[in-house]
C-alpha cells in the first residue's frame, strides 16, 4: 500500500508542477509543460507494452521528451531548460543501459531513471516560479484573461 501511495504522490506532484508551468510560465515553460503532459499520457496509455522487460511506450515518450527539451534548451534562453534536458538525457541513458545489460535488476533500473525523471518537472516548476518572481508576464492565450485591454472578438476581456 505504501508503494501505491508514494507512486500516486509522485504523479500528483509531477502533474501539479506541469500545471504550475502552464499557468505561470511563458512560452518555453508552456511548451515544456505540453511535452511533459504528452509524455505522461503516452506512458500511462501504452505503458503495458513490453519488450525484454522494457516498456516501449515509456522509452519512446522519454526519448521524444529528451529531444523536445534539448531543442527548447538550444533555442530558448532559460537556465532550467539545460537542467531539464540534461536530466532527460540521463533517463534515456538509463533505458539504453538496460538494452546493453539486460541483467540489471528491475528496482535498480527504476531508481536509475526516477531521480532524473523527478528533476525535469522540478526544474520546469522552478523556471515558472522564477519568471513569476521576476515579474515577467506569463504567456497569453488559452485560459488567460487580459487585464484592462479591450475585449478580443467580443468575448468580454478573454484572450482567445
Amino acid at each position: 500500500m505504501g508503494g501505491l501511495v508514494s507512486y500516486l504522490a509522485l504523479w500528483g506532484a509531477c502533474l501539479g508542477l506541469t500545471a504550475l508551468c502552464w499557468r505561470l510560465g511563458g512560452a518555453p515553460e508552456r511548451r515544456a509543460a505540453a511535452m511533459l503532459a504528452a509524455a505522461y499520457a503516452l506512458s500511462l496509455a501504452l505503458g503495458g507494452i513490453r519488450i525484454e522487460g522494457l516498456k516501449v511506450a515509456v522509452v519512446g515518450a522519454d526519448l521524444l521528451l529528451a529531444c523536445g527539451l534539448l531543442w527548447l534548451a538550444l533555442t530558448c534562453r532559460r537556465w532550467w531548460l539545460l537542467v531539464a534536458a540534461a536530466n532527460a538525457l540521463l533517463v534515456v541513458i538509463a533505458h539504453a543501459s538496460v538494452f546493453l545489460e539486460p541483467d540489471i535488476h528491475q528496482r535498480a533500473y527504476i531508481a536509475y531513471r526516477m531521480l532524473p525523471g523527478l528533476v525535469i518537472p522540478l526544474a520546469a516548476g522552478f523556471g515558472a516560479w522564477e519568471r513569476w518572481l521576476a515579474g515577467e508576464p506569463a504567456a497569453g492565450g488559452w485560459l488567460r484573461r487580459s487585464t484592462g485591454s479591450p475585449s478580443v472578438a467580443g468575448t468580454g476581456g478573454e484572450v482567445i
